[in-house]
Order: structure tokens, then sequence, then C-alpha cells
């Protein structure tokens, strides 16, 4: 049986841990990897196994799927496998099983960047009305201070 690898951004995506964490595991040897040589040093290929073995993780369903080649390479098709969906582990006692396929989460992801994008402007807008708010209120206290002044007559100015 021939041994699937996977990248360590694939790695991080399927078990929503950051590359660096990634990176720890493989360099405490909980991950089994093949490194191959670049010349800008290694990269690191890890066993998929030995990675949803570590992380709990079931890969659900591969289909196989034909896709063609770019034009500038020789025409033809490939069979690519491709990873239709992710069930994460669940404990013995849940009856619940959720499936999320890789561009749901995807799409859910850019959500959230988005929502959050917003939420930071939404934020910044809110402090600047803060802010002009307050130099209102300051403004305005300046001329209720005036207001209630002592007044002076206009020939009541050397005393």
């Amino acid at each position: 049986m021939e041994k699937e690898f996977i990248s360590i951004q694939e790695a991080a995506d399927l078990s929503l841990k950051s590359i660096q964490t990634i990176r720890r595991a493989i360099k405490s040897k909980r991950l089994r990897i093949k490194r191959q040589k670049t010349p800008q040093g290694f990269n690191y290929m890890i066993e998929r196994n030995s990675f949803c073995e570590f992380y709990g993780i079931k890969i659900a369903g591969e289909s196989t799927v034909k896709t063609e080649t770019p034009s500038s390479e020789i025409s033809g098709t490939t069979n690519k496998k491709v990873k239709s969906f992710i069930k994460f582990a669940e404990t013995e006692e849940s009856e619940d099983k959720v499936y999320i396929s890789a561009n749901d989460f995807k799409n859910f992801s850019q959500t959230m960047e988005r929502l959050l994008n917003q939420h930071s402007e939404e934020r910044q807008n809110f402090l600047r009305l803060i802010t002009s708010f307050q130099e209102k209120i300051v403004v305005l206290e300046n001329q209720l201070n005036l207001l209630s002044a002592p007044k002076k007559n206009w020939y009541q100015i050397w005393r």
C-alpha cells in the first residue's frame, strides 16, 4: 500500500491548527514525515495516516476527479484524489456526526474575516463618534460657563 503525504499547509487547514503548531509536532517527532530537499532548504511532507491518528481526524469520503492539465502542459487528463468531506473526531457517546466540506470551511473562514474587518471598521467609527461628542460637550460646557459669568456694564470696564 502506497503511503499518502500532505503538506504542512494542508495539515494546518485540516486540523484547524497553525502552521507553527504542525512544525512543533514534526520537531517533537509526533508525526511521521518525509523530507524533500530544495535549494532553499527542506520541504516536509507529513504522512497522512500518522497525521490523522495524532489529531483524531477521519477523512470521510474520497472521490477521484479527472481534471484537464493546462494547455502549456501535455494535454490529457490526470486523476487526482480530492478530499470531499472532513469528519472531526467525536466522543463515542455522541450520536451527532458533523461533516463539512473544504469549500464550506473556506467560505466560512472568509465570511468570518469579512465580519471581523467590518467590526473593526465599525469600532473605529464608533470611537471617532465618541471623541467628537466629547469635544462638543467641552465646547458646550465652556459656553455655559460664559453665560453664567457675572455681567459687567460697559462703563465698569476699568474697575
